[in-house]
This record gives C-alpha cells, sequence and structure tokens, in this order.
C-alpha cells in the first residue's frame, strides 16, 4: 500500500488501486516525451510487475516493447524494460521459485506474455538479438536471461525466430566468449536448450567456431577436474555431436577428436590446464575423485562412445582419427585406474571396445599394448 501512496496517487491525494496505478504509468511511458519521465514509469511498472504480472503484462506489454523499440539508446530505461519483461515471461512455481524448461506446472500468465512477445508485428526478437552485441553487462545479461524465459515457454518458436535472424546464432555464439563469467554461463545454458533437438541450430552453433570456445573454456576451468561449467561446456559439446554427422565430421577436420584424450588423463600435471598454470593438487589429493570430476569424466566418455557408436557412417573415420591421437593408452588408463569411481571405470572399457571394434589397426594397436603392475 506504500507504493500507491507515493507513486499511486497522480494527479489526485487519494490512493489509487492497483488496476488504475499500472494503467496511468502504462500511458506515462507511452506518451511521456521526457526519458526521466518514461524511466521514472517503467521503474513502477517493473515494482509492480512481480506481485502483479498479470494486470502489468495486459496493461503494459505492448507499451514497453515500442518503448523498447524507440529508445534502445538509453541504458537505464532498457534496464528497467528489460528485468519487467523478465518478470512477465518467468514460469513462476506457486512458491515463487523459478521453473526449469519442461518443468510440469506451467506459468500460463508468463507463457501468454511469452507468446505475445513471440507474435509481435514488429520483430522485437531482433531487437533483443541485437541487444546481445550491447557492451553494457546488465543490458546483456537481462538480454540472455529473456531469451532463456521465452524459450522456457515457446522453444521451438524462439528457436525459428532465431533461425530466420541473419546474425541470430552467431550473436548466441558470442557470448561463449564474453569476459564476463555470469554472462558467459547464462549463454552456454541457452545454446544447451537451443541444442537440444535442433540440428540447423547445432550446425550453424558448430560453425561459428564453438568447438574451440567451448574447449577452450574447458582448459581454463581447471579441465575435466573442473566446476560444474566444466560439465555444462562438456554438455553442450555433446548436444552439437550426438546424430549430427556433418558436425562430427567439422569436429574431427578442425583437430577436434585430437583435443579428447588429454580430457581423458587422470594425472593432471598432465592435462592441457595442468600444463597451463592451472592450480594442481599436491601430494594424494591428486588421485582423489570429486563428484563433479566423475560427472565431468563420464561427459567425455559418452562423446568419444558417441563418435563411433556402430551404424555411424562417421565410425570408420573417427576410429582412424582417435588411433592415431592415441586415445587407447589414457582409455586403458583410466579403465585400470583404481582410485576411479567404478562406473567411470566401466564406461572407459566399454569406449576401448568402441575405438577397437571392427578396426584392424585399432586392434592391433590394443594387442601390442604391455600392461604392467605397479
Amino acid at each position: 500500500m506504500d507504493f500507491f501512496k507515493r507513486y499511486g496517487a497522480i494527479g489526485g491525494s487519494q490512493p489509487q488501486s492497483p488496476a488504475e496505478t499500472i494503467q496511468r504509468m502504462a500511458d506515462r511511458a507511452d506518451t511521456s516525451t521526457l526519458l526521466e519521465d518514461k524511466r521514472a514509469a517503467v521503474l513502477g511498472l517493473k515494482g509492480l510487475s512481480r506481485e502483479y504480472k498479470k494486470d502489468v503484462g495486459e496493461v503494459a506489454l505492448d507499451t514497453l516493447l515500442k518503448v523498447l523499440k524507440e529508445d534502445s539508446e538509453d541504458h537505464n530505461l532498457l534496464k528497467a524494460i528489460l528485468e519487467t519483461l523478465n518478470n512477465l515471461c518467468s514460469r513462476d512455481s506457486p512458491g515463487g521459485e523459478k521453473l526449469e524448461e519442461g518443468a510440469a506446472k506451467a506459468d500460463p500468465v508468463a507463457d501468454k506474455f511469452s507468446q505475445a512477445i513471440l507474435h509481435d508485428s514488429d520483430d522485437v526478437i531482433s531487437t533483443f538479438l541485437g541487444l546481445l552485441g550491447d557492451a553494457d553487462f546488465y543490458v546483456r545479461y537481462y538480454t540472455v536471461q529473456l531469451l532463456s524465459a521465452l524459450h522456457t515457454c515457446a522453444g521451438e518458436e524462439l528457436q525459428q525466430r532465431v533461425l530466420v535472424s541473419p546474425t541470430g546464432v552467431g550473436r548466441l555464439v558470442d557470448l561463449l566468449s564474453d569476459q564476463r563469467d555470469i554472462i558467459r554461463n547464462e549463454g552456454i545454458q541457452l545454446l544447451i536448450a537451443m541444442t537440444k533437438r535442433n540440428a540447423d541450430i547445432q550446425k550453424i552453433v558448430a560453425f561459428e567456431n564453438a568447438f574451440d570456445y567451448l574447449l577452450g573454456i574447458v582448459d581454463e576451468e581447471g579441465g575435466v577436474r573442473g566446476n560444474i561449467i566444466v560439465q555444462d561446456c562438456l554438455q553442450l559439446l555433446h548436444n552439437l555431436l550426438n546424430y549430427n554427422v556433418s558436425n562430427q565430421n567439422f569436429f574431427r577436420e578442425t583437430s577436434g577428436i585430437q583435443r579428447l584424450p588429454s580430457l581423458l588423463v587422470t594425472d593432471p600435471s598432465q592435462t592441457a590446464a595442468g600444463r597451463s598454470g592451472h592450480p594442481i593438487p599436491d601430494g594424494d589429493e591428486d588421485l582423489e575423485w570429486t563428484s563433479q570430476h566423475a560427472l565431468n569424466m563420464l561427459v567425455v566418455l559418452d562423446i568419444v562412445r558417441m563418435l563411433i557408436q556402430p551404424g555411424n557412417t562417421n565410425t570408420q573415420s573417427n576410429q582412424s582419427a582417435m588411433q592415431q591421437c592415441g586415445i587407447i593408452p589414457p582409455l586403458l588408463q583410466l579403465a585400470l585406474a583404481h582410485e576411479a569411481p567404478l562406473n567411470v571405470r566401466a564406461q572407459a572399457l566399454y569406449a576401448i571396445g568402441d575405438v577397437i571394434r571392427a578396426h584392424q589397426a585399432n586392434q592391433n594397436l590394443f594387442q601390442r599394448i604391455l600392461i604392467t603392475t605397479a
């Protein structure tokens, strides 16, 4: 009620109802000629958009989109609009927590406003994609969050809108090179969602140099012993390669397979992260496997096996590439590492079987490997 006492009585002394206040603020944002007035009105709508999401969206959504397109040079105004749109389009549980994509309990209010944005006659999605190139931290951050919220509500429709934009997918991939970790990580999450089932987006993302970006981030974050960001990067890499023959060809031709053995090495001093000066545990700590380390390694092993699964037209070529880059020794070392979790060791053994299956050169190499006991 304090809010309406302070901001609601525009032109009068009596407190207004929420609906009246929202309507007046929407009118001010729409008709004011001064940026300061527009900004004040939008900030007022933002303050009401969580508690009165349905009312703010129904009254002010069109105005917010209009102001966004007309006054996109004012960062403070942009931030307020983007925050308000995020509030309107984010699915919330009854307790107020954000719901993940595919959650059983949809938010019909958020879905309704997301659909309205996606079907905007002036193609506001192109405006959002353009804002991904803005240098301002908050503009870029809130834009990524908004696109993620829209994807949660209407993933396939957003993907189609992104595909018809000449630079849409490229803008998303550019997020991987953002030096601000928060924005980069949000971009990884959005790309994971958008590449799960869309082969067209998978191909464009791959050809926008995503493989180098992702493997570079993995190295920067400590290799396979790194944090959940490593797992996210590996999951996105998995999405790009899974059942996508052209991407697998491109990955092999750009020396992607050659970078897999270093991810399988169990001695941290021999990994790319260790050689680059990333902090390495001392003493017996280098033999310890955290749950995150195991999860990361399982994704790497899944990528190896996916590239050489039976029936894949690329299997023979990928097996040869793996033999040339020496992937069998680290796989065998991992399979025999007594300190490694059993599920990791089992998947490493399966991967060895996949590497040598119906490939005479790899079988001959495997036969010549001498295994010694410590």
